[in-house]
C-alpha cells in the first residue's frame, strides 16, 4: 500500500489523512488495481503474449502529453494553500498522480524544478511545501545531494525538513556508510546539529542517529552501539524508538535487544523492546512477536511488557476497520496465556478498556463491561475487572462502573477503584 507520509510533507500528509479518512482506502485500492493491470501487461509483453498485448489500451495521447507539460508551480502552491484553508479537502487521486509524476522525474529534472521554485515569489509556507514534495523523490535518487543542498535548512519549517533529511541520511548510509558517517560527524562538529531548545535536546540529531543506527545494526552492530553511546543517556531510548518504528528483520533482533540492554537505562529497557514487539504484528496473528521473544530470550519483565503492548496494539488495530469480537479476544487471551500467563487477566481488562474508549469505536462500554464480567467469573480472580475499571472509559461511565466494582473481592483494591469513580 502506498504510504502517503513518505511521499508528502508531514503537514500535508496529515491534512490528507484527516480529510479522506473514510475514502483513502478506496482510492489507494483503485490505484493499486491499476498498477496490477500495468504489471500484468508488462509481464505479458515480456513473455511474448501478443494477444494480451493487443488487448491493452494505450495511454491516451492527451494524458501522455499532459504529463510532459511544464509544471505550473505557482498553481500547485495555490492548490495546496486552498487545501489548508478548506481543512484539507481536494482531489486525492490527482494529488497521488502528481506524486507519481514527481517520482518519475530524473535527478536533473528535480534539481531544475527546485531551482525554478527558488526563483518564484512565493510565501515561505508555500515554498517549503513545494520543496518538501521534491526532496523525497530526489533523496531516493541522490541522498548525498539532498543532504548537502539542504543541510542549512535543518532547523527550518518547524522540523518539516528534518525528517526527510534523516531519511536521506539513511539512504546514503545504505549506499556508502563510511562516507555518510564521515559527513555526518563533520556536520555535528560544525554545529549544524546543536540544540536550540531549552532542554538541550537536538531532535534532528536524534532522528539522524536513529536512522543511522538502523542501517549499522545489520552490518556493524558494534558501530551502532558506539553511535548510541555517543548520545546523552536520556536520549538513547528515543533514538531507538524512532528506529523501532520500522519492523526489525529477524536477523537483527538479537543485536537490537543487546543494544537496548547495554545502552538504555534499566527502567526503559522493557518498554523499548515492547515498542518494537508491537511493530512486528502482521496478518500472521501473534507468531512474529512470539518469535521475537524467543530469539532475544526475553526476561519475564521484558516478556510481560512486550505481550501487554502487542496485545493492546493488535486489538486496537482490529477495532479500526471493524468491531472487536469475542473470537478476537479469546485468541488474544490464548496467546497471552502461552507467553505470560500471570498477566492474562490484567491484559484482558486493559484491552477491553481500550476497545471501549470513545476514540476507538470498536466496542460499546456496556458490551466491554459484560465481557469483563464473563472473564472475571470464569477466571475466579479480580485482575480483569480491576484492570478494566482502571481505564478511562470507566470514569466516563461511573454509575455502571461502580456496580461492577462491587464484584471485586479484594476489599482494598475495590475501595481504591471506587474512590476513583466518585
Amino acid at each position: 500500500m502506498l504510504r502517503l507520509p513518505l511521499l508528502l510533507p508531514p503537514v500535508i500528509a496529515l491534512t490528507i489523512a484527516g480529510a479522506w479518512l473514510g475514502t483513502q482506502h478506496q482510492a489507494i485500492s483503485a490505484l493499486e488495481q491499476e498498477s496490477a493491470v500495468l504489471q500484468r501487461a508488462i509481464a505479458s509483453r515480456s513473455s511474448g503474449n501478443t494477444a494480451d498485448s493487443r488487448s491493452i489500451k494505450p495511454v491516451p495521447p492527451t494524458k501522455a502529453a499532459k504529463d510532459k507539460e511544464p509544471i505550473d508551480w505557482k498553481k500547485i502552491a495555490a492548490q495546496f494553500a486552498e487545501m489548508r484553508q478548506s481543512g484539507g479537502m481536494g482531489d486525492m487521486r490527482t494529488m497521488m498522480r502528481f506524486q507519481q509524476r514527481l517520482q518519475a522525474m530524473s535527478k536533473e529534472e528535480l534539481v531544475t524544478a527546485l531551482d525554478e521554485i527558488a526563483a518564484l515569489d512565493l510565501p515561505a509556507e508555500s515554498r517549503n511545501t513545494l520543496e518538501g514534495m521534491l526532496v523525497g523523490p530526489l533523496a531516493g535518487k541522490d541522498p548525498e545531494l539532498v543532504l548537502t543542498k539542504f543541510i542549512d535548512r535543518l532547523q527550518d519549517s518547524e522540523g518539516a525538513f528534518s525528517w526527510q533529511l534523516a531519511d536521506a541520511m539513511q539512504g546514503w548510509a545504505k549506499k556508502d556508510p563510511t562516507l555518510a558517517i564521515a559527513w555526518f560527524d563533520q556536520q555535528i562538529a560544525a554545529g549544524k546539529f546543536d540544540s536550540k531548545s531549552l532542554d538541550g535536546k537536538s531532535q534532528s540529531r536524534i532522528q539522524f542517529e536513529g536512522n543511522l543506527i538502523g542501517v549499522l545494526l545489520s552490518s556493524n552492530p558494534d558501530a551502532a552501539g558506539s553511535r548510541l553511546a555517543g548520545l546523552p543517556e536520556d536520549q538513547r531510548g528515543e533514538a531507538l524508538s524512532l528506529y523501532s518504528h520500522q519492523p526489525l528483520k529477524d536477523v537483527d533482533q538479537v543485536a537490537f535487544a543487546k543494544l537496548v540492554r547495554s545502552q538504555i537505562v534499566d527502567k526503559d529497557q522493557a518498554q523499548t523492546l515492547a515498542t518494537q514487539a508491537s511493530r512486528l504484528l502482521g496478518n500472521d496473528g501473534y507468531s512474529s512477536v512470539t518469535g521475537f521473544l524467543d530469539r532475544i530470550q526475553a526476561t519475564p519483565a521484558e516478556r510481560n511488557a512486550c505481550v501487554e503492548q502487542a496485545a493492546a496494539y493488535k486489538i486496537s488495530s482490529t477495532s479500526n476497520p471493524k468491531k472487536v469480537t469475542r473470537e478476537d479476544l479469546d485468541t488474544m487471551r490464548e496467546w497471552v496465556t502461552s507467553q505470560a500467563p500471570e498477566r492474562t487477566g490484567a491484559v484482558t481488562g486493559k484491552v477491553l478498556a481500550t476497545a471501549s474508549s470513545r476514540h476507538s469505536g470498536g466496542m460499546e462500554f456496556s458490551q466491554a463491561a459484560d465481557l469483563a464480567v464473563q472473564y472475571h467469573d470464569a477466571s475466579g480472580n479480580d485482575d480483569v475487572l480491576s484492570s478494566f475499571l482502571d481505564g478511562w472509559p470507566a470514569r466516563q461511565n461511573k454509575e455502571q462502573s461502580r456496580v461492577l466494582a462491587e464484584k471485586i473481592s479484594d476489599v482494598k483494591r475495590r475501595e481504591e477503584i471506587l474512590k476513583k469513580l466518585k
